[in-house]
């Protein structure tokens, strides 16, 4: 007999003892710029094919770490909805765009691939603006719409917030301003609106998006 000391790799897949739970609590805390299918497997003690099983690839695995981080953010906040469906988009909109900009560099791989994803993390507040917006008289296809539109416009607005506050302003803003000092001329409304500096990415033009968002629904209502 061989006097080898046991190794402590586990085998693959399901006789590995894995799950996607236990994939992503491993993963959380690493640097996703770079993180690696190996470095989850090594934490976890296992071969690097074992998390195939649950986890495709790398893209895969950032995701449902992106929706981990937004969803623990989502959920430490005691959301009042209050009682019409304005009242609790405005709830469900504001903590959504907090809890994106503060995943960070998480955000990028935040997409909603399927489903399962929107059920995981936000589901609960949904169905509340759902139901309320369906008994507003608000028909389907409407109501459907108007969810879709809200989620777009908060991680839209995410987006831009973290990428201007990263680079000191958002670069295809500074971009213009650029381009307008180099050609000296034309365009004078917009060359007025640029040197402005208006805060689009503030809680001001968070309020101003979800007002426009909330009136438009509100001319669609019977």
């Amino acid at each position: 007999m061989s006097d080898a000391a046991p190794s402590t790799r586990r085998g693959r897949g399901a006789r590995a003892g894995l799950d996607t739970e236990a994939i992503v609590a491993a993963a959380r805390g690493l640097d996703p710029d770079e993180l690696t299918m190996q470095e989850v497997a090594t934490a976890l003690g296992v071969d690097r094919k074992a998390l195939n099983h649950h986890v495709t690839d790398r893209e895969s695995l950032l995701e449902l770490l992106a929706i981990d981080a937004v969803r623990a953010r989502f959920d430490a906040v005691d959301l009042d909805l209050g009682e019409s469906w304005q009242d609790a988009c405005r709830a469900y909109a504001e903590n959504m765009w907090h809890s994106l900009v503060d995943t960070g560099q998480w955000l990028a791989y935040f997409r909603f691939t399927s489903p399962s994803d929107l059920a995981l993390a936000l589901a609960g507040p949904a169905e509340v603006i759902a139901e309320r917006m369906l008994a507003a008289g608000l028909d389907r296809v409407t109501v459907s719409r108007a969810m879709h539109l809200l989620v777009t416009i908060c991680r839209g607005f995410a987006q831009d917030a973290v990428i201007g506050a990263r680079e000191g302003g958002h670069p295809q803003i500074e971009a213009l301003r650029a381009t307008f000092a180099a050609e000296r001329q034309g365009y004078p409304a917009l060359r007025d609106l640029v040197d402005a500096r208006v805060d689009d990415n503030g809680a001001a033009q968070f309020a101003f998006d979800l007002d426009a968002f909330i009136a438009a629904i509100e001319r669609l209502a019977p």
